[in-house]
């Protein structure tokens, strides 16, 4: 079975909007924190009809406050939609889609990808795949600023109350939102670990990441799940730590296309469910079939990588 999902992976790695104006957007519209302009306009769904994406497969509870929303700002290139409430203000709308637009790119380079890449690579079941859609939700607090779900992002909608780090929260949430659709075909949950997904945004944001010799300290992939995890604030380092050992021995394409084999396994249907330690099928099965390596550029399952965790930590620095 592993042989042929392996020369279906090798096969596919081969191959690997209009409307009505509301608003018109002018050639002044500015975002002035990092100095870049965002051109766009605002719309209204009815006029258009196109409605915030409205499954609970695909939202988490904060997106899914747009789901009545009509009103959106979309950028001019077409590839940021805005939805939320028209008694926020037009800068929040404005500045929201800055955000996302200007650091989408930093997180898809990260994985390697382009723009282009990930709306090809991405799941065939979310709604507006060539677009990034975002909520202003009331229920996200301005000290959470964002969460992130396969089919919106959700973002506090008062900019001026943002936290100082905005930008690497952001940037931590929109690599959420990238694992989501490029690791989901067609479950109704996550298939990534939790110590896999936290881990791998950490990175991406360049956030802490706990020392190789405090590996002792904490167990990371005992946290399959958020119900598994433990209450130590400094875990999120110890899942960095985790990652970061995976990506150092085979790269950041590596990790990228352990994404898009999780997809693959999911959309053939054979892998549903989870193993006994809590990890989805899909995800321990590609990590077998990618071939993956320890440090030494020996065979690394996911089984000996959750055994032998602190042995090979050890071993290498």
């Amino acid at each position: 079975m592993v042989d042929s999902v392996r020369s279906c992976w090798l096969m596919l790695g081969i191959l690997v909007l209009s409307g009505c104006k509301v608003t018109a957007g002018t050639e002044d519209d500015y975002y002035g924190g990092d100095g870049h302009y965002v051109h766009g306009h605002f719309y209204d769904a009815r006029d258009t009809g196109a409605y915030f994406p409205d499954t609970a497969w695909g939202l988490k509870r904060d997106a899914a406050a747009c789901i009545d929303e009509t009103l959106y700002f979309e950028t001019a290139n077409e590839r940021v939609r805005v939805y939320g409430s028209p008694a926020y203000s037009e800068t929040t709308f404005r500045v929201t889609a800055a955000e996302m637009d200007n650091r989408i790119d930093h997180v898809l380079s990260k994985l390697r990808m382009s723009w282009h890449d990930f709306v090809a690579e991405r799941s065939a079941h979310a709604s507006y795949p060539d677009q990034l859609i975002a909520c202003l939700s009331p229920r996200v607090s301005s000290t959470e600023l964002s969460s992130a779900s396969l089919a919106a992002v959700a973002v506090a909608p008062y900019h001026s109350a943002w936290p100082y780090d905005s930008g690497k929260i952001f940037t931590h949430h929109l690599a959420h939102y990238a694992q989501e659709n490029l690791s989901r075909s067609v479950a109704d949950h996550t298939l990534l670990p939790l110590w896999f997904a936290e881990g791998q945004a950490r990175i991406i944001a360049g956030e802490p990441v706990a020392a190789p010799y405090q590996h002792y300290d904490y167990d990371p992939l005992w946290d399959a799940t958020a119900s598994q995890a433990g209450t130590a604030s400094y875990r999120y380092e110890h899942y960095a730590l985790a990652y970061r050992y995976l990506k150092r021995a085979n790269g950041t394409l590596a990790m990228t296309l352990l994404l898009d084999l999780v997809q693959y396994m999911d959309w053939t249907g054979d892998y549903v469910g989870q193993i006994v330690t809590g990890e989805s099928l899909a995800f321990v099965e590609a990590f077998n079939a990618m071939d993956l390596v320890d440090h030494r550029g020996q065979y690394l399952s996911f089984a000996r990588f959750r055994a032998d965790y602190h042995e090979l930590l050890e071993a290498s620095y």
